[in-house]
């Protein structure tokens, strides 16, 4: 190294120290804040978010013991003793099992015609199954087509199409896509995905009747044309 080049690194530590000392009180405000910041994303990430993932469990599993008994008000809405899927979603949201209480309850309130409500609870769930995830996507699908917006459930159907590559939610999806595009008139996209269903999933059930389906959208957007 340089004379010169010495003498500029002595100059930037100067600079430094000086810096420093003149705003010693600023830098150790920061250096505890810091501190306190890193300690708090400790706690949260090591205490207490497995001491609520723990209490959401338990409460979630008194809840699914009411949905596969078809007791829909209380797996909805609790017993009294146990939350039911709302309070656990709403209160260990951050959860895994509070994302699978919004996923419960947005399948519910979608029985209920609450669909604007089971909207919120699905968009918000964060799911780490792709399989789950994608069944997830569909009832969001499902929520807009009963709202009336065709187009918007057609891209939410074929995004769960494409969300995991699978024999159940795949073709299912994509029989629920086409159904949606030819209620927007939207023949060409309605046939792209019939197609994918008939050439990916043909064994499938939402496959069994693709071919009819395919020439009945082939002759409306011949007419279309």
């Amino acid at each position: 190294m340089s004379t010169e080049e010495q003498l500029t690194q002595i100059k930037g530590i100067d600079k430094i120290k000086a810096y420093y000392d003149n705003n010693r009180k600023m830098v150790s405000y920061a250096a505890i804040g810091l501190i306190i910041v890193a300690a708090g994303i400790y706690y949260y990430s090591n205490y207490y978010l497995p001491k609520q993932e723990s209490k959401a469990q338990s409460e979630l599993f008194a809840a699914e013991r009411y949905f596969r008994n078809d007791s829909t008000e209380k797996a909805l809405y609790g017993d009294g003793q146990y939350l039911g899927m709302i309070d656990i979603a709403d209160q260990f949201g951050s959860t895994d099992a509070g994302n699978m209480a919004k996923y419960y309850a947005g399948r519910m309130l979608i029985d209920k015609s609450e669909f604007e409500a089971a909207l919120g609870y699905l968009k918000s769930a964060k799911l780490s199954d792709n399989f789950i995830a994608a069944s997830s996507i569909i009832l969001i699908g499902d929520c807009h087509s009963e709202l009336g917006d065709y187009e918007k459930a057609a891209k939410t159907y074929m995004r769960a199409a494409d969300k995991r590559d699978n024999d159940v939610t795949a073709p299912r999806a994509l029989l629920k896509a086409a159904t949606a595009y030819e209620a927007t008139a939207n023949y060409k996209a309605g046939l792209k995905a019939l197609h994918r269903l008939k050439n990916d999933y043909f064994n499938t059930a939402p496959a069994q009747d693709v071919d009819r389906y395919i020439a009945l959208m082939e002759s409306r957007l011949a007419s279309q044309q």
